[in-house]
């Protein structure tokens, strides 16, 4: 009731929403966590930066700040959040990476500190509607798509499924490699109950590259992994690592969750009592941001430890979605 009265008054302008002088794209979904926007937003850096001067903007969830802050070379994930503080690290001599809780007011001083920016990505901003994005982009996780799931408690949705139809372009991520053509169409007649005619749909699979060791650039992986995620959706990633190697043990903690000293002495003690198998010991890339820098990083120095880093491809018609995302920016009229 409280999302779909706040709606009507944003619907009706009651609430007022801008349009702004500079470009922006914005990516979030309808569900609670879990559907695979930073990949989403990886990709999007990847394809943008070379054209754009280009600035991420999120709120920067479970940061132990407050207000508007520019990621620099000072900054943790507990300062500027987990998934800023891994585009930052990965891209942050490419683009500037921004956090705060009001989008609206963060932008004008986006452009007086990085006043070159001409592209803003707005992470997780599907809700944030105090901004008209130039390109709203819909993120739906083939495993909890939107069109079956439920609002909040009953179901993971953050508001009704008909409001699907505020994006300009949907992305089901998550689609296993071998989804049939009729696996497809299928989605895509579901999908289209809740959009218009006119907005595309694409399919994005999951792509696993090879761990990357952490600390021992020499190491190598082990077939014996214990797995230690902090994400919402773990279970893509488990059934990867079972597939391809020998899951031990798999260690389960809340999103975003910020390691303790005791949540590593745990994993510690379990690798100690399984040391002889030839163990190692696997993080998300998300999990490795939070611990990089951090107290608990000097305990794992000296263990077999690895990220596994995630990427999204598209399942087909790659360039047409890169095609639409530059018509649709180039067409817009500053």
């Amino acid at each position: 009731m409280i999302t779909g009265i706040r709606n009507w008054l944003y619907d009706k302008q009651y609430l007022k929403s801008f349009h702004l002088d500079i470009k922006t794209i914005s990516v979030g979904n309808l569900t609670v966590g879990g559907t695979g926007k930073t990949p989403v937003v990886e990709y999007l850096i990847e394809l943008m930066k070379g054209e754009y001067n280009l600035t991420t903007l999120s709120r920067g969830y479970k940061r132990k700040t407050k207000g508007m802050v520019i990621a620099s070379l000072q900054d943790t994930a507990r300062t500027i959040g987990d998934e800023p503080a891994q585009l930052y690290s990965k891209f942050g001599k490419e683009i500037g990476v921004a956090v705060c809780e009001d989008r609206l007011y963060a932008i004008p001083h986006i452009l007086y500190s990085r006043p070159e920016t001409n592209l803003v990505l707005l992470d997780d901003a599907f809700q944030h509607r105090r901004i008209i994005p130039t390109c709203n982009i819909l993120l739906s996780d083939f495993n909890r798509p939107f069109y079956s799931d439920w609002l909040m408690p009953a179901g993971n949705l953050r508001e009704s499924r008909k409001n699907a139809n505020r994006a300009d372009v949907v992305i089901v991520t998550k689609c296993p490699p071998d989804l049939t053509v009729d696996g497809f169409n299928n989605i895509l007649t579901l999908v289209r109950k809740y959009i218009p005619g006119e907005v595309p749909v694409y399919f994005m699979n999951i792509h696993y590259a090879d761990p990357v060791p952490f600390f021992k650039p020499h190491y190598k992986i082990e077939d014996n992994v214990i797995l230690v995620t902090g994400i919402a959706q773990p279970k893509s990633l488990v059934d990867f690592i079972q597939e391809k190697y020998h899951l031990l043990k798999h260690f389960k903690f809340p999103d975003h969750h910020f390691y303790t000293n005791n949540d590593i002495r745990k994993i510690l003690d379990y690798f100690q009592k399984n040391h002889a198998k030839n163990v190692s010991i696997l993080f998300t890339e998300k999990d490795i941001t939070r611990i990089r820098n951090s107290g608990v990083q000097d305990i794992l120095m000296d263990l077999p430890v690895f990220f596994q880093p995630i990427t999204y491809k598209f399942a087909h018609s790659g360039s047409e979605f890169n095609e639409f995302i530059q018509k649709v920016l180039v067409n817009t009229v500053d």
